[in-house]
């Protein structure tokens, strides 16, 4: 069982398993807005699905920040540009 969560601390949020980061997307904030600039997820975890759950909880959490996000990380672009809904996110 997988968790995800937002550590401010490290600018950046986590897909644990366990108490091991499989996965994270960092981020900064930039122009009142959150930009997420990279992606990873731990070789032997790719095809999981993992990554866009990831993104989901990022983007969700930067919705529920009431932020908007700048996308310069190509996964989370790619992400977005796949899932409409939250292209409102996106900083003009």
């Amino acid at each position: 069982m997988s968790e995800l969560r937002n550590d401010p601390a490290k600018h950046q949020y986590e897909l644990l398993s366990g108490d091991q980061v499989i996965g994270l997307a960092r981020y900064r904030h930039v122009r009142g807005a959150v930009e997420i600039y990279h992606t990873e997820v731990e070789d032997g975890h790719e095809g999981e699905g993992l990554g866009s759950q990831l993104a989901q909880f990022a983007l969700d959490d930067v919705r529920a920040q009431g932020q908007q996000v700048i996308a310069t990380c190509p996964f989370i672009a790619s992400y977005i540009e796949r899932h409409p809904a939250y292209q409102d996110l996106v900083q003009p």
